[in-house]
């Protein structure tokens, strides 16, 4: 295996985090789902698939033309598009949608195992290589809980 693409995995603490987040942020949009029309949902499921193949897209720029980032700039490529979609539609159906990509992605990279940043879980399912980007919440912990095993 290329040594650029070794996967780092989350570690259990990193892993059990990574899940109760993401189902207390099933645990918010759900109730916007069973309460909005079929268009409702459709709407926000397009914002989350738009996301989707936003960080698709970043997920394969990354692995074919700079494997490797500065944390802060890999951070702000990480979270920069989820934050945009949610302010830019805040309380409405694309702040929905990126609440609920970002909780599709946390239970991905729990159930995967994935360190790093978690948005970038669900496009390497796609590819199967996983692109480290430094996560302003889970790498402290990943990197914390490491140095103490």
């Amino acid at each position: 295996m290329n040594p650029k693409y070794t996967i780092s995995r989350a570690l259990p603490l990193g892993r059990i985090l990574r899940f109760a987040l993401g189902v207390f942020f099933v645990s918010e949009v759900w109730p916007v789902y069973m309460d909005v029309t079929i268009d409702g949902v459709l709407t926000r499921l397009g914002w989350a698939i738009g996301l989707m193949a936003i960080y698709l897209l970043l997920h394969l720029f990354i692995l074919k033309f700079a494997p490797k980032f500065n944390s802060v700039i890999g951070a702000i490529l990480a979270f920069g598009p989820l934050l945009a979609v949610f302010f830019i539609g805040y309380g409405g159906p694309a702040a929905t949608g990126a609440l609920t990509y970002l909780a599709i992605a946390l239970l991905t990279a729990a159930i995967r195992g994935d360190g790093g940043c978690e948005v970038m879980s669900v496009p390497a399912l796609f590819t199967g290589k996983h692109t480290h980007l430094t996560c302003l919440l889970f790498s402290p912990i990943d990197w914390c809980e490491g140095k103490f095993r």
